[in-house]
């Protein structure tokens, strides 16, 4: 990463005054300060190796708070009689900076995020019935709200053209882009705000299928304002940091693929849910945005990738206890379930889980669903799916030969068939672990994103006819 020079001043830290020589770059958020002692031979800690905080002012007035400052070198400069040292800092606040300064609290930070208009469902314009364009009022949703925090988003945008000669250009650009903003009740660290926004930031992720990176961040403190007549008005901080902003948040626009948007998510209280469970549920997450991500990844690797997944989620939200399983068949999975299919269906799901609960056993039960929902297993009977798939996984991870004398094995081109299969499942307990609950609705949504593989086979089974009888 290439850094520029901003220029050289100086930094205070513990009641003294240091020469500094400042370096940074924006787009990508990389900053680098070199702070020197007076000493041709100092000691190498002299200075801390990291340190918290620290606020200076270059010569030309530019002021500047440092956060989270970690030392990359020490060089003695014997020559100038000085030993410089280099740290790397996460965090800059522009504007903000001064002797008396000790930290930086914020009240609010806004996250600048690329690409999710269309996730968050708001334009910042709107076109009436005779194609009359004009701002839209209505640019902010309130997304979540406890008793700490509160999370908005809403839409920013450059104005309309207001005067004649603004419209005699050949080229008139309007340009909006949607927004993360979080509140905290009482001043908080930067830390705590981009801890609860990669959370929030990991949903999106997982709503729009497409990794998220933020490109500018403006944040507010109550100890930071500026006077007009009289009355107190806060003074937004920029903010550069090498975590959030990224050299890709300036792609072309991508189109959001049709999967949960930002209404849905509200509707069905999904970030309340989501914030409750995120320790349970993100090695799930990371799973499953690691096929849908990849461009090269393997049907072979996808299907290892979602069976993990599936597996996964079962041990953390159904049970990873062979007595509360066995609990759990007789009250929950089975408790309506007529007489005469109890037994056949307590076999099913036991699935020779004597000591722990089998890969095949935990397929089953996620198979059932609690027959809320019925999943469609193409040409594998549906009682034999969850041994097919157990079989498949055991062989692609051992490639033991015996393992085929015991069943079926899917082939690397049936694989890419199946997938669609478990991704279906998949995608089905990821919307009840957000909160949907409508099943027709469910079933609706992941229908148009996988259809049915009964009907793909069907299809190549006749084009396959076809093609013989030629």
């Amino acid at each position: 990463m290439e850094l520029d020079y901003i220029g050289s001043g100086k930094v205070y830290f513990n009641e003294q005054d240091y020469r500094c020589d400042l370096y940074i770059n924006e787009n990508e958020g990389g900053i680098l300060i070199d702070i020197s002692i007076k000493k041709a031979l100092a000691s190498f800690l002299a200075l801390p190796i990291n340190i918290d905080f620290l606020a200076g002012e270059l010569s030309t007035g530019f002021k500047f708070s440092l956060m989270n400052c970690k030392r990359q070198r020490m060089s003695k400069n014997i020559s100038e009689g000085r030993s410089v040292y280099t740290y790397g800092s996460k965090y800059l606040f522009k504007g903000v900076g001064g002797k008396e300064d000790k930290n930086l609290e914020l009240i609010r930070l806004n996250f600048r995020v690329r690409n999710i208009l269309a996730w968050g469902g708001i334009s910042a314009y709107k076109i009436s019935d005779d194609f009359e364009l004009s701002h839209n009022d209505d640019v902010k949703k309130e997304v979540y709200r406890n008793d700490e925090f509160i999370v908005e988003y809403w839409v920013e945008s450059s104005t309309l053209p207001v005067v004649s000669s603004d419209v005699l250009k050949e080229k008139i650009v309007l340009d909006q882009s949607g927004n993360i903003e979080i509140t905290f009740k009482n001043e908080e660290s930067i830390d705590k705000f981009v801890e609860l926004f990669n959370k929030i930031k990991r949903l999106i992720e997982l709503s729009t299928l497409r990794n998220i990176y933020t490109s500018k961040l403006i944040g507010c403190s109550s100890n930071i304002y500026d006077i007009y007549d009289k009355d107190k008005v806060e003074r937004p901080i920029e903010i550069i940091s090498c975590d959030l902003n990224n050299e890709e948040s300036k792609d072309d626009y991508v189109e959001i693929r049709k999967w949960i948007n930002l209404s849905e998510l509200i509707d069905n209280d999904s970030f309340s849910k989501y914030f409750f469970k995120y320790e349970l549920f993100e090695p799930v997450i990371e799973l499953y945005l690691e096929i849908i991500h990849s461009k090269t990844i393997s049907s072979r690797r996808v299907f290892l990738n979602i069976v993990q997944a599936l597996e996964t989620y079962h041990s953390r939200f159904k049970t990873n206890n062979l007595n509360e399983f066995r609990k759990r068949i007789k009250t929950v999975i089975l408790k309506d379930r007529p007489k005469e299919s109890v037994q056949r269906d307590i076999t099913f799901l036991m699935a020779n889980s004597y000591k722990f609960i089998t890969l095949e056993s935990r397929l089953a039960d996620l198979l059932l669903a609690e027959f809320q929902i019925h999943f469609d297993t193409g040409d594998i009977k549906y009682y034999d799916f969850p041994n097919v798939i157990a079989n498949t996984r055991n062989y692609y991870i051992h490639y033991d030969e015996s393992i085929k004398e015991r069943g079926r094995i899917l082939t690397e081109s049936e694989l890419s068939i199946y997938n669609r299969s478990l991704l279906y499942m998949l995608e089905y307990y990821i919307l009840i672990e957000l909160g949907f609950s409508v099943t027709l609705k469910m079933i609706e949504k992941l229908n148009e994103r996988w259809g049915r593989i009964s009907e793909t086979l069907s299809i190549i089974k006749r084009s396959n006819e076809n093609g013989n009888n030629k």
